[in-house]
């Protein structure tokens, strides 16, 4: 009886199918897990260590702490107007571009690390916590400290509108139309935690710079190791966020992987190839 039940066609198929659906199971959580292996290496200790992640915004306020906002007027009017409310007692605000700039980099941690703890730290009250591994999003007095104060020492940022390469000494200054972002990487000398910097030129560009990582963090990987860098992006304003190329990637990534990765290198470039990387 049991053979019989074994030669069913219908019973096989069955089997069949079952064994199939497990092996595209595993085979699906095998590369999901392997996908992030890289992006695992790249972040580093924001994402493999059991502790609070800072998160520096750049907080903005008006002196009466009252904002604004506009919504349809209602009951609708035929001239369909809109109706203004205030709201009082908001005692900060963040930039719509850099909030979005923070979720791609959240997005990135979170999906290396689904555990990981996200503390919102203050560019003002909390400047001089370099305890904990954090990421400071945009320009602002936080980005500056990280730049100047972790090792390595990469890039500076020249006030207003440049970057400046402290291994080149090249300098990316906004103009015409052609706008820089950052990505840095780096740790404290004293207490060893890691320290990252997201920020742009202008907010355009931070975007641009955070989406970068997001979408490239595993070709940036395979560039840099688990070492520290500074990658600066070239974001031309006609093209928006999505329009970002690598520009530079110091320090320069070893012989074996500019050879390894030579076509990988090329298309972050985009057509023309990075100026110094």
């Amino acid at each position: 009886m049991l053979a019989d039940d074994w030669a069913d066609p219908t019973l096989l198929a069955l089997l069949g199918a079952a064994l199939a659906l497990v092996l595209v199971l595993a085979w699906s959580i095998f590369r999901r897990r392997d996908a992030q292996i890289p992006v695992r290496r790249l972040l580093g200790r924001v994402a493999t260590e059991a502790t609070p992640v800072g998160l520096f915004l750049r907080g903005m306020f008006v002196p009466a702490n009252e904002f604004f906002s506009r919504a349809p007027e209602y009951p609708p009017s035929p001239s369909g107007g809109v109706t203004v409310h205030k709201w009082t007692g908001i005692p900060e605000v963040f930039s719509a571009a850099e909030v979005r700039a923070a979720t791609d980099v959240l997005r990135l941690l979170v999906a290396a690390n689904p555990e990981v703890e996200i503390a919102f730290r203050s560019v003002e009250k909390d400047r001089k916590v370099w305890d904990e591994n954090s990421i400071a999003i945009g320009c602002h007095f936080t980005s500056q400290q990280i730049l100047e104060g972790c090792d390595p020492r990469l890039v500076a940022f020249r006030n207003p509108d440049a970057f400046r390469s402290l291994v080149s000494q090249e300098v990316f200054e906004a103009r015409g139309g052609m706008d820089y972002g950052l990505i840095y990487k780096g740790s404290h000398p004293a207490s060893h935690r890691a320290f990252w910097v997201v920020m742009g030129l202008s907010e355009l560009s931070t975007e641009a710079a955070a989406r970068f990582l997001r979408v490239n963090a595993q070709p940036l990987q395979r560039l840099t190791g688990t070492r520290p860098f500074a990658a600066i992006l070239t974001v031309p304003t006609a093209r928006g966020r999505e329009g970002a190329v690598l520009r530079s990637l110091q320090p320069r990534p070893s012989w074996w992987r500019r050879l390894a990765y030579r076509k990988l290198l090329q298309r972050l470039a985009g057509e023309s190839g990075p100026r110094s990387a």
